[in-house]
């Protein structure tokens, strides 16, 4: 099949969505299939539209400071721009991954030349950190319905006016798709209860990228644990670090943790880390870094609650076999055997699962042979039978 992949972000960007849209596209090429991205570009203004071994980059009209969000407008040019390109490159199937203004130029475009339209919502809990938004929610959706020449629902899903102007923008996104996908079962649920018509399909996200073979945990090392992620509010670097602090206080010094990513808390959590040579600040590291100190670590850690739909760094750490703790009760996916769940979210209950695992030396070990288990969730050929399957139902009944 012949698929264009739609994303408003720059896939350069090191997010959850971007990684997960690479790996879906080596799992679908690895098997046959032809995948075409359609992006904003970098760089200086020029030409609207270029191809790139065979990919579609738009010159974005401006970028949003601070969010790293390109704005490409849905309008005539673009439309047209984009109907010209899917009939060279005779899409069978638009699968859009993102909820503004480009993927609904493409989702239109599609719908005009009767190409199926699925979309995977890789996040349907959008969430900030900004002050009052009353007063400014009005103003973000006059402007996301401009942009995207689209009339949003306006359900309530939090008492965060901005919040729930841009789950509305994903919620639109999902009710005109033919069908929608979800990496995880709780946000489809979320996604069906809020009015999504139809069967949500729920398939994780792969892992498709490494070449070289995972290793088992080693026993009797010195625990450590990696943290990565962007450094935000949203993800809880500053509680996950606090609670580290607390449970090297308890176990006279017994482990190490790593810090991987960059973001507004970055500054805050060095000068947390200050005194601590425990805990080590990373700042951003290329991938197949990040991925040595995975291999290194005995435990990766997920510390978000109430964010996430199912987190590329779950779907990497059971790749390379190693246990993930975590606070969030409604993450389900790769956590059967390899997940270890806090009894509480909070600094307290953090810290209290770290000092379990490092005072049982069972315990890691057998969360990374419950990650031999769980990785089959994320492999890329269970991903692409399931969605190549849903490609051609939904092209089908198109």
């Amino acid at each position: 099949m012949r698929i264009a992949i739609v994303s408003d972000y720059f896939l350069d960007y090191v997010g959850g969505a971007q990684t997960s849209m690479k790996q879906q596209r080596l799992a679908l090429e690895e098997a046959g299939h032809s995948v075409v991205m359609v992006s904003p570009r970098r760089g200086a203004a020029g030409r609207r539209m270029r191809l790139v071994d065979g990919d579609a980059l738009f010159q974005p009209n401006f970028t949003l400071p601070g969010l790293e969000l390109p704005v490409v407008p849905n309008n005539r040019r673009v439309r047209a721009l984009l109907e010209q390109y899917f009939r060279a490159q005779a899409i069978d199937v638009v699968h859009v991954q993102t909820e503004f203004s480009l993927a609904r130029a493409a989702a239109a475009v599609a719908k005009e030349l009767g190409i199926p339209v699925v979309h995977t919502v890789h996040t349907f809990y959008w969430a900030s950190e900004t002050g009052p938004q009353a007063s400014v929610a009005w103003f973000l959706r006059f402007g996301l319905q401009l942009l995207t020449k689209a009339k949003l629902p306006n359900q309530i899903f939090t008492d965060r006016p901005g919040d729930n102007v841009i789950r509305n923008l994903t919620l639109g996104m999902a009710m005109i798709a033919d069908r929608v996908i979800s990496p995880s079962a709780h946000q489809a649920r979320d996604l069906a209860a809020a009015g999504v018509p139809g069967d949500i399909a729920v398939v994780p996200n792969p892992v498709a990228t490494s070449d070289r073979p995972s290793v088992p945990l080693q026993p009797d090392i010195r625990p450590s644990f990696l943290w990565v992620a962007r450094c935000e509010p949203i993800k809880r670097p500053l509680v996950f670090a606090r609670a580290a602090i607390e449970a090297l206080r308890r176990t006279d010094n017994a482990f190490s943790v790593d810090f991987v990513g960059e973001g507004a808390d970055l500054a805050e959590l060095r000068t947390l880390a200050e005194g601590h040579e425990e805990i080590r600040i990373q700042g951003v590291l290329p991938h197949d870094r990040v991925l040595d100190l995975m291999d290194e670590s005995s435990a990766v850690v997920l510390s978000s609650l109430g964010f996430d739909n199912q987190p590329m760094t779950i779907a990497e750490a059971v790749s390379r076999e190693r246990g993930v703790l975590y606070c969030d009760p409604k993450l389900r996916e790769g956590l059967l055997n390899s997940g270890f769940l806090s009894d509480t979210p909070d600094v307290a209950g953090l810290a209290d699962a770290i000092v379990e695992l490092v005072s049982d030396p069972a315990l890691l070990p057998a969360l990374s042979a419950g990650a031999r288990v769980d990785r089959a969730a994320f492999a890329p050929a269970t991903y692409v039978a399931r969605v190549v399957e849903i490609y051609r139902t939904t092209s089908a009944a198109a």
